[in-house]
């Protein structure tokens, strides 16, 4: 029931956070874990609510903040709340 409402709660958000323009630079997967990152979650409950194991939300982690040369997952959320994907 919970990860159900999970879900919902995050196709909702993932639908309002295509509408912005600076979604692009990262995937739709990657912004429901960079969210669920900014709720508090570790990656094995993200994979746990996401139906994909431990090691590929961490693989999905590394990715981004290679991607967008971050040093940490700390400046992914900050990244990710300066660039409206998430906010408050």
């Amino acid at each position: 029931m919970i990860e159900t409402l999970h879900h919902l709660i995050l196709s909702k958000m993932i639908n309002n956070i295509l509408l912005q323009e600076n979604h692009s630079s990262i995937s739709e997967r990657e912004v429901e874990i960079v969210h669920l990152l900014s709720m508090g979650y570790n990656s094995k409950e993200i994979g746990e609510m996401l139906f994909i194991s431990e090691h590929t939300v961490n693989t999905h982690r590394r990715n981004m903040v290679r991607k967008l040369d971050l040093k940490n997952s700390y400046q992914l959320i900050v990244w990710a709340f300066k660039e409206r994907i998430l906010s408050l």
